[in-house]
C-alpha cells in the first residue's frame, strides 16, 4: 500500500510539474506564445490565455467552436473579423425571441452581423437599455434582448482592438489599457506616443501586422517567430517605462489554464467512488469465511482511498492557484461556491472516514464531490469560471468573507450527507438484514449534519454581525437571511426528532435526503429564482429549470423508496 501510494502521489506532482514547466517555446505553438501576452479587461491583468477562454464562453457559451481553441479564435476574430461577424455563433435559446429572428436562425444560432444590423430588433433593445437606465424592471423577453445585443457588442469590440487592453498607461494605473485600436487608429497612437516612444509603437505594431497578415494568409496562422516578436516586442514596450508585471503570478494563471485541476480532480473522485461502490457490493454479498475476497476488498479499498487522495490534492492545488491568481477566497460566484462546497464536503469526509475508520464515508463524498465539479465544468455558460474582482462590498469586509466561508462550508457537510442520506435509505429498503451497516450509515450521517449544523449557525450569527456592520441591523427578514435560517432549523427538526424519537434511523435518513433541498433554496434559488433583497452582489440567472427538475426527481425516486419500504415492512 505504501509504495502505491508513493508510486501515484509521485506521478500526480510529476504531472503537475510538466504542466507547470511547459513553455510555449518548448512547442513551438504560435498560439501559445501569444496566449502568454499580458492584457486588461474587467480590471484585472490575465494571459491572454485567460481572456481567450472568457470570451468564448461569453459569446458562444462554450470553451471551443468548431474544434478551434478559444486563443486562436479569438485572435482570428480580431485578425479576420469579416469572415466570423457572419458565421452563427450566438444561441437564441428564449422561444419568444427565436420567433423575432425566424428564418435568420440556424441550428438556434444568429449571426452577431444580424444582431448588430436588424433594426426591428434594435429599437427594442434601446427601449430596454432606457428602461435599465430609469432603474425600470425589465420583462424575460427584454433580458434577453439586451443580452443577446451584449454578446454581440462584445464580439464586435474584440474584432475592432477596442477590448482586451495590451499596454499599460504608465502615469495611472487606474486608467485602462491602451488597445490594438488605439495603437493603430492615428488618434490613438497620438495618446500613446505622448508616453511611449514613436520607435517602440513602430515595432509593436509592425510585429502585430506580421502575425494579422500571416493569419489572413493560409493556413491561418503565424510563425512561432512572429508570435514571439509580438509578445517580446509588447514587453520591451512595457519596460521601455518602466513597467514591470507579476510574471509569477501570470505563470501560475498559464499553470492554472493548462493543468484544468478541477476537470482532473472529478476524474480522480469518480474513479475512487467506482472502486468504493464496488467494495460495497463486496461486502454486502461476501461470505465472511470468503479469504479471497477480503483480498480483493482490501486492494479496492486502498486504490480507492490513493485515488481520492489524489482528487483532493488537485482539488486543494487548484483552490490555492485560484487564490493566488484572484488575491482573495474563491467564493465570490456560484461556480466558485460550487467548487468551494465540494472541496469542504471531501475534507469532512476525509476527517470522518479517519475518526470513524469507515471507507464508505469517502466513498460517498467521492460521489458528492464528482457529481458537483462534474456540473461545475460542464454548464460554463450558467456557471461562470472567470476570474474577477471582488464587488465593493464584499472586498475589503473581514467579517463578511468569514460569514460566506463559514456558511458555505456548512452546505459542503450537508452536501456529504446528502450523499450519505442516499446510501443509507438505499440500504434500509434492498438490504434490511444488514443492520450493523445501516446502523453505522446512519452514525456517519448523523456526524455530518452535526457538523453542517454547527457550520451554519455560526455562519448565521456571523451574518448577523456583518449585517449589523453594514446596515445597522442584525436582522431583517431579508430573503437570503431567511432561507438560511429555514435550512438551519430543518436539520435542528431532524436532529430533534431523532432524539426524541419522532424519527426511527429510516426516517432520519429521508429527512437528510429532504433537508438538503432547503440549502439547495439559500444557496442557489435565493441567488438565481427570486433575485431579491440586500445580498444582489451574488445574484445570476439561469438553470432554474434544470435545477428544479433534478430536485423532483430526487423527491420522487426518495419517495418511490419510501413505499418500497412500507411494503417490505407490512410483509
Amino acid at each position: 500500500m505504501k509504495h502505491r501510494m508513493i508510486f501515484l502521489v509521485a506521478a500526480l506532482l510529476m504531472l503537475i510539474g510538466n504542466v507547470s514547466t511547459a513553455k510555449a517555446g518548448e512547442t513551438r505553438d504560435p498560439f501559445a506564445v501569444l496566449g502568454e501576452i499580458p492584457v486588461q479587461h474587467n480590471g484585472r491583468v490575465k494571459p491572454f490565455a485567460s481572456f481567450a477562454d472568457e470570451a468564448l464562453l461569453y459569446v458562444a457559451g462554450k470553451r471551443t467552436y468548431q474544434k478551434i481553441p478559444a486563443v486562436q479564435l479569438v485572435w482570428e476574430w480580431i485578425a479576420r473579423p469579416e469572415k466570423w461577424n457572419t458565421l452563427p455563433m450566438l444561441k437564441v435559446r428564449y422561444g419568444p425571441l427565436a420567433e423575432e429572428f425566424g428564418v435568420m436562425l440556424v441550428d438556434g444560432k444568429v449571426t452577431p452581423q444580424i444582431v448588430l444590423e436588424h433594426r426591428p430588433f434594435l429599437e427594442e433593445v434601446s427601449a430596454a437599455k432606457e428602461l435599465q437606465r430609469t432603474k425600470e424592471t425589465l420583462t424575460e423577453l427584454q433580458q434577453k434582448r439586451t443580452e443577446l445585443y451584449d454578446k454581440a457588442a462584445f464580439f464586435r469590440a474584440v474584432g475592432q482592438g477596442a477590448l482586451p487592453g495590451f499596454v499599460p498607461h504608465p502615469q495611472n494605473s487606474g486608467e485602462g489599457w491602451f488597445t490594438l485600436e488605439d495603437l493603430m487608429s492615428p488618434e490613438g497612437r497620438l495618446r500613446t506616443t505622448a508616453f511611449y516612444s514613436a520607435e517602440s509603437i513602430q515595432d509593436t505594431l509592425q510585429a502585430l501586422s506580421d502575425v494579422f497578415q500571416q493569419m489572413r494568409g493560409e493556413p491561418h496562422k503565424p510563425s512561432y517567430e512572429s508570435a514571439l516578436k509580438l509578445r517580446d516586442s509588447i514587453k520591451a514596450l512595457m519596460e521601455s517605462q518602466n513597467i514591470f508585471l507579476d510574471d509569477a503570478a501570470l505563470e501560475k494563471e498559464m499553470t492554472y489554464n493548462r493543468l484544468k485541476p478541477f476537470h482532473k480532480a472529478w476524474q480522480f473522485y469518480l474513479v475512487a467512488a467506482l472502486l468504493g461502490l464496488i467494495s460495497g457490493i463486496f461486502v454486502l454479498f461476501r461470505e465472511k469465511s470468503a479469504e479471497k475476497k477480503d483480498k480483493i476488498l482490501c486492494g479496492l479499498n486502498r486504490t480507492a482511498m490513493v485515488s481520492f487522495l489524489c482528487g483532493f490534492f488537485l482539488h486543494t492545488y487548484g483552490f490555492y492557484l485560484r487564490c493566488v491568481i484572484a488575491g482573495r477566497p474563491p467564493v465570490s460566484n456560484m461556480y466558485e461556491s460550487v467548487i468551494w462546497v465540494s472541496w469542504a464536503a471531501a475534507l469532512f469526509a476525509l476527517v470522518l472516514s479517519i475518526f470513524c475508520k469507515a471507507d464508505a464515508i469517502r466513498t460517498f463524498a467521492a460521489f458528492v464531490s464528482a457529481i458537483a465539479l462534474v456540473v461545475a465544468q460542464g454548464f460554463p455558460a450558467l456557471l461562470d469560471p472567470s476570474i474577477t474582482p471582488l464587488v465593493p462590498v464584499l472586498r475589503s469586509n473581514l467579517w463578511l468573507t468569514v460569514h460566506v466561508l463559514t456558511i458555505t462550508m456548512s452546505y459542503g457537510a450537508f452536501a456529504l450527507a446528502w450523499g450519505l442520506g442516499h446510501g443509507a435509505v438505499i440500504s434500509y429498503v434492498f438490504f434490511p438484514q444488514k443492520r450493523e451497516i445501516n446502523r453505522n450509515l446512519t452514525l456517519y450521517l448523523y456526524r455530518a449534519i452535526q457538523i453542517g449544523v454547527v457550520l451554519l449557525a455560526a455562519g448565521t450569527v456571523l451574518g448577523g454581525v456583518w449585517a449589523n456592520y453594514s446596515w445597522g441591523r442584525f436582522w431583517g427578514w431579508d430573503p437570503k437571511e431567511t432561507w438560511a435560517l429555514i435550512a438551519l432549523l430543518g436539520y435542528i427538526l431532524i436532529l430533534h426528532g431523532r432524539f426524541i424519537g419522532w424519527l426511527d434511523p429510516f426516517g432520519f435518513s429521508v429527512g437528510a435526503v429532504v433537508a438538503f433541498l432547503g440549502v439547495v433554496m439559500a444557496w442557489y434559488g435565493v441567488n438565481f429564482v427570486l433575485a431579491a433583497g440586500l445580498h444582489s452582489y451574488g445574484f445570476g440567472g439561469g438553470g432554474a429549470a434544470y435545477v428544479m427538475s433534478i430536485a423532483a426527481l430526487d423527491l420522487a425516486i426518495t419517495g418511490v423508496l419510501i413505499l418500497i419500504h412500507k411494503r417490505n415492512q407490512q410483509v
